[in-house]
């Protein structure tokens, strides 16, 4: 076979490979929502203390790593829906201060005002949240408190016992 005509194949089969792609979407760990979009839309749920709408756009086997009640990881929507209550209660409010996408996943960079944290010093802390969707449902969330940040290093010093 003449090089011409096997790269006028190879190409025509990646083309096809890469426009199957959204088709198998689930199949293959793709997003068929926007990430940002649906990270977005629960933190707003949650800033509202809206925990049905929350909880709604969560995987049934999701997981929530890290933080409140999760820091063994929450697996499944009734473990979350626990830390979801929890924030509510406490009158989380996020703010998105940055958010970035690759693929399936969603970063998003935010200021957390915790409703019970005042007694530690600290009004808010940093928190990259970490968004895996699959499908349109959120299947993994992971917390990272900003510790360069020097209120949110306070407060996990703090909340970790290991405050000077």
């Amino acid at each position: 076979m003449n090089s011409p005509r096997l790269l006028s194949l190879l190409l025509a089969a990646a083309f096809a490979f890469f426009m199957a792609a959204p088709v198998l979407g689930e199949t293959w760990g793709r997003a068929t929502v926007d990430p940002l979009l649906l990270a977005e839309e629960e933190l707003a749920a949650e800033t509202r203390g809206d925990v049905a709408k929350a909880i709604a756009l969560y995987s049934d086997d999701a997981i929530v790593q890290y933080g409140g009640l999760c820091w063994t990881p929450c697996a499944g929507k009734a473990s979350i829906q626990k830390e979801l209550e929890r924030r509510a209660e406490a009158k989380n409010e996020w703010k998105v201060i940055g958010k970035y996408r690759s693929g399936n996943v969603a970063v998003i960079q935010t200021e957390l005002k915790i409703g019970f944290i005042e007694y530690t010093g600290v009004d808010r802390v940093v928190v990259w949240c970490i968004y895996e969707v699959v499908g349109d449902k959120i299947a993994v969330v992971t917390l990272v408190g900003q510790r360069t940040d020097p209120e949110t290093k306070r407060f996990i010093d703090y909340a970790t016992g290991s405050a000077k």
